[in-house]
């Protein structure tokens, strides 16, 4: 029998699926002291709490508001609605469309031109038959480099959106208050709207077609954002719109190289590529889970949850939950007890997205991230395959995924 340790224990790090596991059979609602949170770690108890507003977002006030403003997460009520009423055109249908072109012009540009990356310095293209490490090279440029594009900011300045993003991200997986990551996150929001504030002021003025320029035009129940909202939406838009597509890539990616005959298989039929992309963000979603705080005192499985508890609802145990998904701790592209077409929607299938009013406006943008990548990794590297030697390693709590993919074109 496995000994309860804390989520903040190194052992949960190496192996979290073999703790949330003890926990969906034996504590399905676990108090960690030392994480000062209430646990929920099956399927049907995170779905029914993204369903509950008893379980708010107010978390959030600590958890992001410090390295992004107030969000759109932190909304409640007829604000909440508003402000993804005035989003949400841009993130779906006909909106995607200005989105399409700029992904597939950067992935070809990471692919096929020469480049420096920002994390080792490389200079030089990719070539069937080199080896590279997939994370700096293109996992963690793709996002970021898409949605500067996407705000019209300068590619001459992509390095400085990658640093601010790093510190952020740093920032909101530290769920053990490290007061130097603090640090660098609150650091990181105060130059990065130093940096926005001029481009938002030129864009009331004189207006682009770009994501900036709609902030600053869009009215919200007959008044215009603020430059500190129009900087919060762009901030957050970086930030969440990156960390989870850079993981999502390389767990994908991973996921297929682990097994050639995975590569082979959707690199043959491309009626595969999105059952891959579906049963990645199930089997390891790039975010690990989402914080809630009770309004008031809610009972679940015979457990009294306080008003004002830290909620963690983890969604990578629910995503692997046996009395939802069969053989749910295998990956497997083949399986039909999910309909992949509805990840990017929000039934609640399983939770990569989050579920219900706060379900992720950018999935669809997330999915098209993923399809052009995948599509153009098999077409460019047909043999693509794991570098002789390297051994995959996930590694991150709130945020996981492999720090390094060395494969062989």
């Amino acid at each position: 029998m496995l000994a309860v340790q804390s989520l903040l224990a190194e052992e949960t790090e190496r192996d979290p699926h073999a703790y949330y596991a003890y926990l969906r059979e034996h504590d399905p609602v676990h108090y960690d002291e030392r994480a000062g949170a209430y646990l929920l770690t099956r399927h049907e108890d995170v779905g029914a709490a993204y369903r509950n507003p008893v379980f708010s977002t107010a978390n959030y006030r600590w958890q992001l508001e410090p390295v992004m403003g107030r969000t759109i997460l932190q909304m409640a009520g007829r604000e909440h609605a508003s402000v993804r009423g005035m989003m949400s055109p841009s993130f779906r249908g006909r909106g995607l469309e200005p989105w399409l072109p700029l992904i597939e012009g950067t992935v070809r540009s990471l692919l096929d031109q020469s480049v420096r990356t920002t994390v080792d310095g490389l200079v030089g293209r990719m070539f069937a038959g080199a080896e590279v490490d997939l994370v700096p090279r293109f996992s963690n440029l793709l996002p970021v480099y898409v949605i500067a594009e996407v705000l019209g900011l300068p590619r001459s300045d992509h390095e400085l959106f990658y640093g601010w993003y790093q510190a952020q991200s740093a920032f909101l997986s530290n769920l053990s208050r490290d007061p130097a990551v603090e640090r660098r996150g609150e650091r990181a929001l105060a130059e990065l709207r130093e940096y926005l504030a001029p481009f938002v002021a030129r864009r009331r003025t004189e207006p682009a077609d770009d994501f900036i320029s709609k902030l600053a035009r869009a009215e919200i129940d007959g008044r215009r954002l603020s430059d500190e909202e129009v900087m919060t939406h762009a901030t957050h838009l970086l930030n969440a719109g990156s960390e989870t597509t850079d993981r999502t890539v390389t767990n994908l990616l991973s996921h297929l190289l682990a097994e050639p005959a995975r590569y082979a298989a959707v690199r043959d039929d491309r009626s595969l590529v999105l059952p891959a992309i579906s049963e990645t963000l199930r089997f390891t979603p790039p975010s690990q889970m989402n914080g809630r705080v009770t309004t008031e005192d809610v009972e679940i499985r015979g457990v009294r949850i306080p008003a004002g508890s830290f909620v963690l609802l983890v969604i990578a145990s629910a995503n692997r939950d046996e009395r939802r998904f069969a053989n749910a701790s295998r990956f497997d592209m083949y399986r039909d007890d999910v309909r992949h077409e509805q990840a990017f929607n929000g039934v609640g299938e399983h939770f990569a997205f989050g579920f219900g009013r706060h379900f992720c406006l950018g999935a669809m943008v997330a999915r098209g991230e993923l399809e052009i990548s995948l599509n153009a990794f098999l077409d460019a590297f047909p043999d693509m395959r794991l570098a002789p030697g390297f051994a995959v390693e996930e590694r991150g709590l709130k945020m996981r995924s492999p720090r390094a993919l060395r494969v062989v074109l």
